[in-house]
């Protein structure tokens, strides 16, 4: 009798008259090997539930023979010879074929790329936000869940979230709970919001090592977005390598679903432009990248943060965006600020952001500029040429201003 099949994430499970079997943690050796935990159970009569569980080379018939025999003594009513090759069969069959193909043709309906949350988080694909150490990485990252989980529609910080709460998963690798929950209740206080409860799990293993019990996880929580805090703990091994890197995101691909990785910015001091630390592969695989810069005077019980679009495959680059956290007795607000004005931010912006921010109020010209932003003339008239060009401003005599300026 063939078995009705059932297929979760990561895993199979084969029920037959009685007799259920789960077939998880499933691995591909190198060698050829398919290794699974094989989980028995019955609904018979005068049985226990419980028959089997332990794990197997799936393709050994040595020890398929030994598991059907074990199983004959365990419950003799089973007809295992054929309900262990069926297993077998469907398992490595399954394994070895792979997703399908799909014929990708321009008469069907195509959708644009989504966002859980616009313009920071784009759906089902991996996105990183990476820093500096104390720039408030994992507090933006509870903030962007609690955005997803309510909605969060009427938010003052400019973000566009779905329609319907979206729940996310935080896998912690850095700290614990109580920390991570008194956050969210500062957020909660700070921002007047309601009631919310967010799925946490803190984590030790690397991911890939960790798969299986995660994708348990993820249906127990019925998550839709992991929050991966941090990528080096999440990785284990050296990050450096390109197979470290590789491995990661292998085992985030298999489980199909939006994520938003915190990460630490490279050691290297020498480059103008900050990177992710370790490899780049990580920068390569990730459809978006964001890094943090922060700005916050000495015993100020306030920061503010700029986010700035380093990297995008679904879209154009983002301007940059700018939060400050405001700490206060167990309480935490977030207001939105414009980095061009902060100082220790505005460098990072570029001049053509700088010049389209600073032509709002008023028509300038290229001296004003220059000296206003404290940019170099050649620099100015780079940056303005290119604006032009594009027909973002114009030039009336010595004068630059905004063509229009809401479009800007």
């Amino acid at each position: 009798m063939k078995p009705n099949i059932t297929e979760g994430t990561g895993s199979f499970t084969f029920q037959w008259d009685n007799i259920s079997i789960k077939v998880s943690r499933i691995k591909m050796h190198r060698d050829g090997r398919i290794v699974a935990e094989l989980h028995v159970t019955t609904d018979a009569k005068n049985y226990n539930p419980h028959l089997h569980q332990a794990t197997y080379n799936l393709t050994s018939a040595t020890t398929m023979k030994q598991l059907t025999k074990l199983m004959a003594e365990k419950y003799p009513e089973g007809e295992w010879d054929s309900i262990i090759e069926q297993l077998c069969f469907y398992t490595l069959e399954r394994m070895r074929t792979g997703e399908d193909v799909v014929e990708l043709d321009t008469e069907t309906e195509a959708k644009p790329p989504e966002y859980l949350i616009y313009p920071i988080l784009p759906k089902n694909q991996p996105t990183i936000i990476f820093g500096d150490p104390g720039v408030c990485k994992s507090e933006l990252s509870q903030l962007l869940a609690i955005c997803l989980i309510l909605p969060w529609h009427d938010n003052p910080l400019g973000l566009e979230v779905p329609i319907k709460s979206v729940r996310p998963l935080i896998l912690d690798y850095e700290t614990d709970e109580d920390e991570v929950r008194w956050r969210l209740k500062c957020l909660q206080r700070g921002l007047d919001l309601p009631f919310f409860s967010i799925p946490y799990r803190r984590c030790h293993l690397p991911i890939h090592e960790d798969l299986d019990s995660i994708r348990e996880k993820i249906d127990g929580a019925r998550a839709d977005v992991l929050i991966i805090d941090s990528l080096t703990a999440a990785c284990g091994g050296d990050i450096k390598e390109t197979s470290t890197a590789s491995e990661f995101f292998r085992a985030l691909r298999s489980l199909k679903m939006s994520s938003l990785i915190i990460a630490q910015t490279s050691k290297d001091t020498n480059s103008k432009m900050k990177t992710i630390l370790g490899s780049t592969i990580f920068t390569y695989y990730a459809r978006s990248v964001w890094e943090i810069k922060s700005s916050q005077e000495e015993g100020d019980d306030e920061i503010t943060i700029g986010l700035y679009h380093n990297k995008a495959n679904m879209s154009k680059r983002q301007q940059p965006l700018g939060f400050t956290f405001h700490f206060n007795e167990g309480k935490t607000l977030v207001t939105t600020s414009n980095p061009n004005e902060v100082k220790g931010l505005c460098e990072r912006v570029s001049a053509s952001s700088r010049i389209i921010e600073e032509l709002r109020t008023k028509p300038k010209t290229a001296n004003d500029l220059a000296e206003i932003l404290e940019l170099p003339r050649n620099t100015i008239d780079q940056a303005s040429g290119r604006l032009r060009a594009k027909g973002v401003i114009y030039k009336t005599g010595e004068m630059l201003g905004l063509v229009r300026a809401d479009d800007a």
